[in-house]
């Protein structure tokens, strides 16, 4: 802190080995020097990882500085563009913290001053290696040691809580275990967790197995004492993404695998079983909360290099991604689960080539902030799937396939489908995909979905999120999906369905089965409201036609939504509660514009005082012209208890 505030070192740096802490330490540090708000005015946070991919941190930084990047295609331009954004306000204090450095990287390249030129910047970074820091050019050091004996035992202690306060034969077991993890919290927090609740056996076992001199016979260990299998498949999957991760997609790809599979077990229920699987991997320290609403988790990178670098399962089945070397093709032969960045040309050719007779999962996505490279867009004719039928995941992500191959209808075993961002154009092929509970095509080029999507009887999520070219889906389509229980359709414009300019065309299909929605962000219109992360939404515009309003799927969707946003109700009801006839009981968030029709917001003078917004945060209210009152009547007590 001293050295980051006081002294003129511009580029500081930490060093140790994996595990010691040096990522929780960067963490503590930008804690407490954003909440004294005065040593630096903005502080730019990044993971640098196994390999450095320059554009990576060039966007990351700019996104930070309101720079905009991406109309930049060349690299030269993007780091001129970052230095001179860098250096154009020299009073302006810039904290850039680079974590997990493996290799030495050019700040030059990347855009970064540093020295003489680094005006009011400076750099925080993190390394396993000390010369890597140097050759980045660090003027300032910090050695992260290990844990000591006693500092090592103190933690070990804490952890297990009061499980050693009166048992000496354990307390002196103990011992003898934590001085075989190194001083090292990565491994000393997760096996006194994993032995808190064990007999004097495990403990002994423990003894004797463990060794830190080798990280895969550790892993191994913790592991193998994981309480379910639910949990070691989901750590495995943590691995083999690496880094940050969605729950989102930890939840596509374990009902890919049927980890949640059980009797009537819904979305909701399938839900509830990853968190709670998570928080038990969090309980020992395994995984940590990716942000603050816990829609993502973080796997050490030294768990992920081991579980994909070792077989965990059984000798000949083994994992891949970009991030931990590669394998040979009878290696790639044996893989249940492959996750690439940068999968195109060769490659991917490559890749295409071998036999997978074992293949559960595969992902494929180019780099993270690619903007779509013309020379990539013919990689499409290179996917071939005709010998991955065992597959149950294919996730694939801004790989401009305009033309699915024919060869994915082999994928009868397929549960979960993402062709997110990858410019379909048509999807009638996969109507054929039976087993299909999960199906995103976001950000597709498609312009009418097939009846053959119908066909799918067996989907539970449907994601049309960003189908901006989207403007016919069949009739019969959506009544068909009868176990449908997610559909997302957000800024999915034009003319049909959810996100509709005409609501008046749902009328045409009968009402349609989606009275069990658990999840939903739905738009009706044109429209565009508030951004509430997670919360049940519904967006609703039309001008003339209400008649919607009473279809029994959206009553029960209004009952459950959490943010409602109304917009052009000219002929509707007059009082905003009288829009649900089931009352909105969830309702935290109400906007209301340009609706003449509303003169109350709630209305109770005719009859008992009714329960309606009782636990509404915010209330946004815009031209409404006719509007007299908020509340009209008698106020229901628990309004007024709120």
């Amino acid at each position: 802190m001293y050295a980051l505030v006081h002294e003129q070192s511009t580029v500081i740096g930490i060093y140790g080995p994996g595990g010691v802490g040096k990522t929780t330490l960067l963490e503590d540090v930008q804690k407490k020097l954003s909440n004294e708000k005065r040593s630096f005015d903005l502080i730019v946070t990044t993971t640098v990882s196994q390999t450095a991919d320059l554009k990576k941190i060039q966007h990351n930084i700019a996104d930070a500085l309101s720079l905009d990047l991406k109309s930049e295609p060349s690299g030269v331009g993007r780091r001129d563009l970052l230095f001179s954004k860098l250096q154009s306000e020299p009073t302006k204090k810039v904290l850039i913290i680079l974590d997990e450095l493996r290799a030495p990287l050019d700040l030059k390249a990347v855009g970064i001053p540093f020295g003489d030129e680094s005006k009011g910047c400076k750099l925080l970074l993190a390394s396993r290696y000390k010369h890597v820091l140097e050759r980045t050019r660090a003027d300032r050091t910090f050695s992260l040691a290990s844990l000591n004996n006693n500092e090592a035992l103190k933690l070990f202690e804490k952890t297990m809580g009061d499980r050693l306060k009166d048992d000496e034969e354990l307390k002196a077991i103990a011992a003898q275990v934590v001085e075989k993890l190194g001083g090292l919290p990565l491994w000393i927090m997760p096996v006194a967790s994993t032995l808190k609740y064990s007999g004097v056996s495990a403990w002994n076992n423990a003894l004797k197995n463990l060794d830190v001199e080798k990280k895969e016979t550790m892993v191994k260990w913790i592991y193998d004492h994981l309480e379910s299998e639910d949990a070691k498949s989901l750590f495995l999957l943590c691995g083999l993404i690496g880094g940050t991760i969605r729950v989102e997609t930890l939840l596509v790809l374990g009902m890919g695998l049927g980890l949640f599979d059980g009797f009537n077990m819904t979305m909701h229920d399938s839900r509830y079983r990853l968190n709670t699987t998570l928080d038990s991997l969090r309980s020992i320290c395994l995984l940590q909360d990716g942000g603050d609403e816990k829609e993502d988790v973080t796997i050490h990178d030294l768990y992920s290099e081991v579980v994909v670098s070792a077989p965990f399962r059984d000798q000949n089945s083994l994992m891949m991604n970009s991030n931990y070397g590669s394998r040979t093709r009878e290696e790639l032969e044996k893989c249940w689960a492959i996750c690439l960045v940068d999968a195109f040309g060769d490659r991917l050719a490559e890749l295409m080539m071998c036999t997978f007779p074992k293949l559960k999962i595969l992902m494929l996505c180019p780099r993270e902030d690619w903007i779509g490279d013309p020379a990539h867009q013919h990689d499409e004719g290179l996917l071939d799937f005709q010998y991955m039928k065992e597959l149950r995941v294919l996730y694939l992500r801004s790989m401009h396939i305009t033309t699915l191959p024919s060869s994915i209808e082999i994928l009868v075993n397929l549960r979960s489908l993402h062709l997110d961002d990858c410019l379909v154009e048509d999807v009638t092929i996969l109507g054929k995909l039976k087993a299909l509970q999960i199906l995103s095509i976001a950000g597709s080029a498609i312009y009418r979905l097939p009846e053959e999507i119908g066909e799918l009887i067996n989907l539970r999520s449907l994601n049309l999120s960003n189908c901006n070219m989207l403007q016919i889906i069949e009739p019969g389509v959506l009544e068909s999906l009868i176990n449908l229980e997610e559909l997302h359709m957000k800024r999915s414009v034009d003319r049909l369905e959810i996100s509709v300019r005409d609501p008046t065309i749902l009328l045409e299909d009968g009402d349609l089965p989606f009275e069990n929605l658990i999840r939903f962000c739905i738009h009706l219109g044109n429209v565009e409201g508030r951004m509430f992360q997670g919360l049940r939404t519904m967006e609703l515009e039309w001008e003339e036609c209400d008649n919607v309003l009473s279809r029994g799927w959206v009553q029960k969707t209004l009952h459950e939504t959490q943010y409602l946003h109304l917009d052009g109700l000219r002929e509707s009801k007059e009082n905003a509660h009288e829009l649900c006839t089931q009352g909105f009981g969830q309702l935290k968030h109400l906007d209301i514009l340009n609706s003449p029709s509303i003169k109350y917001i709630a209305n109770s003078s005719e009859g008992l005082p009714l329960p309606d917004f009782t636990i509404l945060e915010s209330l946004f209210l815009e031209n409404l012209i006719n509007l007299e009152k908020i509340c009209h009547g008698p106020v229901h007590l628990s309004v007024l208890a709120n």
